[in-house]
């Protein structure tokens, strides 16, 4: 899979072929594979159309969501979108936010062409659909900067969302236990050891996050972080829309507090995954727009899973000044 000007090359890793990985993900028959260099952990999928993405044809004018799964993507992708497009909620309840603002990578995940229907084959974001995108395009991606078009953030405006690693990795922990094509069945306590030993698909968590920490500053770089937006939402779509170059209003700002409320954003069928859900793509009882609270990982971690967890967070922000908000006194 390597080529002369693409300096990545994927391999499986062997422990996702053996149990009780084997066991904890029976959807994954093929395993994982990883990056060499930079361990970023796929889909065999993935791995066989990295350069794909690496040579993706970017715009000027492209503004790129990109965050870890779970972390405020679809919130504020959503947000973006209709900032960038005056604030249109006709278009924004009536077309699949996975339409308007495609998440490039998703697709990659697994070999899901042999499970979907034709209807959400329709709709899913594959690459070679981005072409067709009118401009200025709203696109969302989960993979780390290297793997991403060479040059991205000096073309293109950028907006990283970080949420704390604990939240993240409950959160992450309901999605895989949603999303069928994940599939897995074990504990909570065995998921955040596999979240913590990188084998999880999007992982590791660490390097990508530090490394648009470390490009806060970029004049195309909007750093955010989940715990603010849950924090203050107002002053957030502010940054957003300063940064976009956009002007809304006290009048638009409050249709859009209203439009993403956790309550509405989840009856919203153009940003739940609706039409993925009437596919059979996820198992029932779940919901993709969940609590989006912080804090929650205080209901799910034991107090050993708790000390283990903080001993990772602090040995991965050693020598750095990024620091997370892991509980709110008031949120949205």
């Amino acid at each position: 899979m390597a080529s002369s000007n693409f300096p990545y090359t994927f391999t499986t890793i062997p422990d996702t072929l053996k149990s009780p990985f084997k066991e904890h993900f029976p959807a994954y028959t093929e395993g994982l594979v990883q990056s060499n260099p930079g361990n970023f952990v796929y889909h065999p999928l993935y791995g066989a159309n990295a350069k794909k993405f690496y040579d993706f044809p970017i715009r000027k004018d492209d503004v790129w969501i990109r965050t870890f799964p779970r972390s405020g993507t679809t919130w504020t992708s959503e947000l973006a979108w209709l900032i960038m497009n005056d604030c249109n909620f006709d278009v924004a309840n009536n077309i699949p936010l996975t339409v308007r603002a495609p998440n490039i990578d998703t697709c990659y995940c697994t070999n899901w062409e042999a499970k979907a229907t034709e209807e959400l084959k329709e709709s899913l974001p594959t690459l070679d659909k981005m072409d067709f995108l009118t401009s200025p395009r709203v696109l969302k991606s989960h993979l780390p900067h290297y793997l991403l078009p060479p040059g991205l953030m000096d073309t293109c405006k950028v907006i990283y969302v970080a949420r704390n690693p604990k939240d993240a990795i409950v959160s992450f922990y309901y999605f895989h236990k949603m999303v069928k094509f994940f599939q897995f069945e074990g504990t909570l306590e065995e998921f955040a050891e596999y979240f913590i030993a990188n084998k999880l698909v999007w992982t590791p968590y660490f390097p990508t996050v530090l490394d648009a920490w470390k490009n806060k500053d970029h004049p195309n770089m909007l750093f955010l972080f989940y715990e603010d937006m849950k924090k203050d939402i107002r002053k957030e779509i502010k940054k957003i829309a300063a940064f976009l170059g956009k002007t809304v209003t006290p009048e638009q700002i409050e249709k859009l507090v209203d439009h993403v409320k956790v309550d509405n954003f989840s009856k919203n069928a153009s940003v739940n995954m609706t039409m993925e859900i009437k596919s059979g793509f996820t198992n029932e009882g779940h919901s993709f727009i969940r609590k989006g609270q912080t804090g929650d990982w205080k209901n799910h971690f034991s107090p050993d899973l708790n000390r283990r967890i903080d001993e990772w967070i602090a040995k991965n922000l050693q020598g750095s000044d990024l620091k997370f908000v892991t509980e709110l006194d008031q949120q949205d």
